[in-house]
């Protein structure tokens, strides 16, 4: 994906959620800039954590929620269809490769909650188009057991409890990896949902 089709992304309507948090998974670091800029284009308010192996990545799922995976096919621990064929729960995932997939194509639709794009596919409208799929069949699939448990709440969003402590999770385990400027950026997002949470004075 060039520099020019990166500048170039259209604007397209995609679902939204507050706080989406995003877990990148390859370990090419030139990759990894590139989902994480394409990404910035189609979601602009999410928060990206990156990681260059599925172990890292493993052992961030058990502690942390995220919404999005976007995986390699081949990492250097292993396949990076094993997030595509087993979703952490409550994620949708994306999996990225240079080479076809079609040994798991199949199976990647049966879950409902992943699909594949070839690398060479990548941009911003299609990368938008395949997210927007992925969310929609998440957020109807929440919906559903949502329903099952008890009646729906019109306009539920999360509250900025649940928002503070997600985004607390992410800047625990990117303090290694992320810059001044992206650890700046994501206290100063803390700070902003904890002004929420003071109380307003009569």
């Amino acid at each position: 994906m060039s520099a020019l089709a990166l500048s170039q992304m259209p604007a397209v309507e995609t679902p939204k959620a507050d706080s989406l948090t995003c877990a990148v998974v390859d370990d090419s670091l030139i990759d990894r800039y590139l989902i994480c800029h394409a990404l910035k284009e189609v979601f602009d308010d999410s928060v990206t954590i990156e990681f260059a192996t599925a172990t890292e990545a493993r052992r961030y799922f058990e502690a942390g929620v995220v919404d999005v995976i976007l995986a390699d096919r081949i990492l250097p621990d292993g396949d990076g269809a094993d997030f595509a064929l087993s979703p952490p729960e409550g994620a949708a995932v994306l999996l990225l490769s240079g080479e076809d997939c079609g040994d798991i194509a199949d199976r990647l639709g049966a879950t409902g909650r992943s699909r594949f794009l070839h690398k060479d596919d990548l941009s911003g409208a299609r990368l938008a188009e395949e997210l927007a799929t992925l969310l929609k069949a998440r957020k109807e699939a929440g919906s559903e057991q949502q329903s099952a448990s008890r009646p729906a709440e019109p306009g539920h969003t999360l509250s900025p409890v649940t928002r503070g402590l997600r985004l607390l999770r992410t800047v625990r385990a990117s303090k290694d990896r992320a810059g001044q400027p992206e650890m700046a950026e994501l206290l100063t997002e803390v700070e902003r949902i904890l002004i929420e949470l003071k109380p307003r004075e009569h």
